[in-house]
Order: C-alpha cells, then sequence, then structure tokens
C-alpha cells in the first residue's frame, strides 16, 4: 500500500480551522421535554454497561475580554443564595437519574467538573457535589475526578479538602504566568497565584496537575510563550494544553480591536502563530512531556481519562447542569443555559432537556468516531472493524484518498496514522469527515447552541470549501507565500 503514501507538495488547505476539537454532530433542535422524553427514548432500563459524567458550573467571578461562554456572574455576597440553590438543584438531579438502571448498574469510569469555573464554589458545596456522585453511582477502582478551576479560588481549607477527597486530579486555567499576557486576555487571576497553587499542591503531596495555556494572544512574543512553556517544566506539572487565542464577536476583545486599542491577534496558520505551535512541541519534548492526542502534553501515566473515555473508548457520557451536552443511545442532549429554570425544573421533579439531535444513523456515528479517534492521531483497523463490523478504508475511501495526497495521513495494514503535517492541520483533517448534511445546514446556527457547541456550529455554517477547499482541488501552493 506504500504507493498510495507519497504526497503532493503543498499547503494542504485555504485557512486552518482554529477549533481545539469539533462537538459532533453540531446540529441540536429546539426542544421543551423531560422526563417523558427520557423515558420513550432511552434504554434506561438497561445497564450502559460503562459511562462517563459531565458536571457543569456555569459561575464565574469576571468574564475574560474574549470569552462567548454562557456563565453566570456571581458575586461575593451572592445576595440569591443561586450558588447554594444551584448545588441542592444539581445534586437532586445527579440522583434523579442515579434511579435508572442504566446508570444505576453500570461502572462510572470519570467525572469532569468543568465551567464556568467550579473552583469557584465553598469548599462545602464542592464536597456536596462529590458526595452526590460517589454515592449514587458505581466508580471504577481507577475512576479519575477532574475539577477545573482558577488558581484565584484557592485558599488552604479549598486545597487541603480536595488534597483528602475523592478528586484525584486538578485542571487549572493558567493561561499565562506573564502579567502583560494575563492583562490582555482579562484574567482574574495573576502569574504569581498560579505558582503559588501548583506547588502548594505538590507541597501536600498531589502530583496530578493539569495546566491551559493560550498562544498567540494579541501582542503576543516568543520570548513570553518560551517563558510560560519553560515554567510549567520547572513547576512538574503533570499534564498541559495549548490553546490559540480566538476573538469572539460580540466580545470586548472584539470592540478593543475595532477601537485600535489592541492590536489582533495573527492569523493562526501565520509562520509566526505556527512557530509558536511548533515550539510547544518541541519544548514539551524537551522536558519529558509526551504529545499523545491534539496539542494535549503529559508526563508518561498523566493522560486526560475523561477525554479518552469519551472519545477514545467512545462510552456514553452523562451530563448535568445548565449549558451542558450528553450523548445517550445515539442521541446528544442538551440543556439550556438559564439556571433559574434547571432550578425549577428539578424542583417539580422533572428533567431539563432543551435540545436533542436527530438520532444519529450509523454513518454518522461512524464519522463521530472517526473525527474523535484522529484527535488520537489515528484509526486503528482492528477496533473500527471490532466496533462497527465495517472496513475504515472502504467506509471513508474518499477521504482516505484526499488524506494521503495531501500528506496528511500515512496508512499502514493496521491503522489510518497523522503525518507531522497532518497534526499541525488535525482539525480541518477531522472536518474531512464531517456529513454533507451539516455543512450550510441552516440550523446549525440558528437553532439553540452554546459553549463549545457553538463554536462547531459555527464553522459548519460555511460552505466546505471555506475550510477544505474544492474538493476536486487539493493543494494551496499560493499559501505558502
Amino acid at each position: 500500500m506504500t504507493s498510495i503514501n507519497q504526497p503532493d507538495s503543498g499547503f494542504p488547505y485555504p485557512r486552518k480551522c482554529p477549533l481545539p476539537f469539533l462537538l459532533y454532530p453540531s446540529l441540536l433542535h429546539r426542544v421543551d421535554v423531560g422526563r417523558d422524553w427520557v423515558e420513550s427514548h432511552l434504554n434506561t432500563d438497561s445497564s450502559c454497561g460503562e459511562f462517563d459524567i459531565y458536571i457543569g458550573v456555569p459561575f464565574c467571578r469576571i468574564r475574560c475580554k474574549s470569552c462567548p461562554y454562557f456563565i453566570t456572574l456571581l458575586s461575593d455576597n451572592d445576595p440569591r443564595h443561586i450558588e447554594d440553590r444551584y448545588v441542592a438543584a444539581l445534586v437532586t438531579d445527579i440522583k434523579r437519574w442515579a434511579n435508572y438502571p442504566k446508570f444505576r448498574d453500570a461502572v462510572l469510569r470519570c467525572v469532569f467538573i468543568g465551567g464556568g469555573t467550579p473552583s469557584l464554589l465553598q469548599t462545602a458545596n464542592i464536597k456536596r457535589i462529590i458526595d452526590a456522585v460517589t454515592t449514587s453511582f458505581k466508580l471504577g477502582p481507577d475512576a479519575e475526578i477532574t475539577l477545573e478551576g482558577n488558581p484565584h479560588d484557592f485558599d488552604d481549607a479549598k486545597i487541603d479538602y480536595i488534597v483528602s477527597s475523592p478528586i484525584n486530579r486538578l485542571s487549572l486555567g493558567v493561561q499565562s504566568f506573564q502579567p502583560e499576557v494575563l492583562d490582555v486576555i482579562g484574567s482574574p487571576h495573576s502569574g504569581a497565584e498560579s505558582r503559588a497553587v501548583i506547588e502548594a499542591f505538590h507541597q501536600r503531596g498531589f502530583s496530578n496537575v493539569q495546566a491551559d495555556l493560550i498562544y498567540n494572544v494579541p501582542g503576543h512574543t516568543m520570548e513570553q510563550w518560551e517563558k510560560d512553556l519553560a515554567e510549567l517544566g520547572e513547576l512538574g506539572v503533570a499534564h498541559f494544553t495549548i490553546y490559540t487565542y480566538r476573538v469572539h464577536k460580540g466580545t470586548l476583545q472584539e470592540r478593543l480591536i475595532n477601537q485600535g486599542r489592541v492590536v489582533p491577534p495573527l492569523d493562526p496558520d501565520s509562520p509566526p502563530a505556527r512557530a509558536m505551535h511548533r515550539k510547544a512541541r518541541q519544548l514539551a519534548e524537551s522536558m519529558g512531556y509526551v504529545c499523545y492526542m491534539a496539542d494535549h502534553f503529559c508526563r508518561p501515566g498523566h493522560e486526560n481519562q475523561y477525554n479518552y473515555w469519551n472519545w477514545r473508548a467512545y462510552v456514553e457520557t452523562l451530563a448535568f447542569g445548565p449549558g451542558s451536552y450528553s450523548y445517550l443511545d445515539n442521541y446528544r442532549l442538551g440543556t439550556a443555559t438559564d439556571v433559574e429554570r434547571y432550578i425549577s425544573t428539578v424542583k417539580e421533579g422533572d428533567f431539563m432537556i432543551s435540545s436533542v439531535s436527530d438520532h444519529i444513523s450509523a454513518r454518522v456515528d461512524r464519522e463521530r468516531y472517526t473525527i474523535f479517534a484522529f484527535e488520537y492521531f489515528g484509526i486503528d483497523f482492528a477496533e473500527y472493524k471490532g466496533r462497527f463490523g465495517t472496513d475504515f478504508l472502504v467506509d471513508f475511501a474518499d477521504e482516505v484518498a484526499r488524506l494521503v495526497r495531501k500528506g496528511l495521513v500515512e496508512i499502514t495494514d493496521a491503522s489510518a496514522r497523522l503525518t507531522p503535517l497532518g497534526l499541525e492541520w488535525n482539525t480541518n483533517v477531522c472536518l474531512e469527515f464531517v456529513n454533507s448534511q451539516y455543512w450550510q445546514n441552516r440550523g446549525n446556527s440558528t437553532e439553540p447552541n452554546w459553549s463549545l457547541n457553538g463554536a462547531t456550529a459555527d464553522a459548519t455554517d460555511f460552505p466546505r470549501e471555506h475550510w477544505l477547499g474544492d474538493i476536486q482541488q487539493d493543494l494551496f501552493p499560493e499559501r505558502l507565500s
């Protein structure tokens, strides 16, 4: 098969998609359903075998300058007691779903408590959530429980609880250690706070700390970026992720750029931005980190298990809270971004389901699996056939031929793997597998979307050619200049 692995030369796509990953399919339809729909459309009476849980905490203290996501700004004094009322509803919702054999009799592999900013919750409320999960479901012996947070939120009492609790992974939105970069982003924390929190956890024997870093911020220099990467290595974090900075429509950052008060970030596929991406990979490797999935780096043995079970092992996901998405029995389910309505719906004894995908067909299911597998750099043919009973190279013959011609994928007898060029253009490679029905489908953006689902919907609102070019024209050598 080596003859089909010889790529032409040239730029593989007209432009790079800046999304870190795709939520697929992004098209969901507005509904207002609950328990009756769940019990008539989902197989709630039989164990799903294995699953993971996402818990959304939709609160932040401030909004970063380019944040497009749904959050409720929570004041320190919280006069409406929204935090306590939300956590009470969340605990009730968790216990209610746990009554179904589908989840009660299955093994819970991972829990990810995301946001918003979950770490801003009072320590007692974090404990209420953890207790509800660990007493309601059957956790696997090596279950990973991640708490996402901002370095500004951690006092000694909160750190001590986390270290002694079932939480065994911390994900910190460090973003940068450089004050000028944090100021451009509008972050609520300082680099000193990030260092102090990481060191405090390490001193207590809690080593599984993950940090997010952002590059290509307006005015970002390579010197600043190299300092951030070096500091992560010196602090000995177990895992880090990198994200390219995006300026979202309607945000404060967009207004500042339009007013000329902030320089715009560089195009994500410009030579300097691409050099920052390459530098991260080079420095990570020199410091002993392994790039095991797109833009995710870890010390061996500290891979993100939530992503693994969600995308690689491809188990079902049960999500709680406004702005979150479940994947159950070949449906994607979404919960609207209305905290008060969520609280009242739970109080009334019902589930809040605000958007639902079409029932995912066998073809779309294969596409979804493939998109997620390429986040892990490729497809194992035997695993694919064991899951679907078909051959990957037959199911996606046209897509694979295009990717091989572009030099983005290499085929062996056992697998289809991304090449170094494919790693650099990973999200575009994933877009090759988006079904034609989702390109320029007006429902992508006109139906309700929140969080990263909206970002995927916006990307596929374009014609396919916007990201991938004419299907008959594979290369764009003019972009190399």
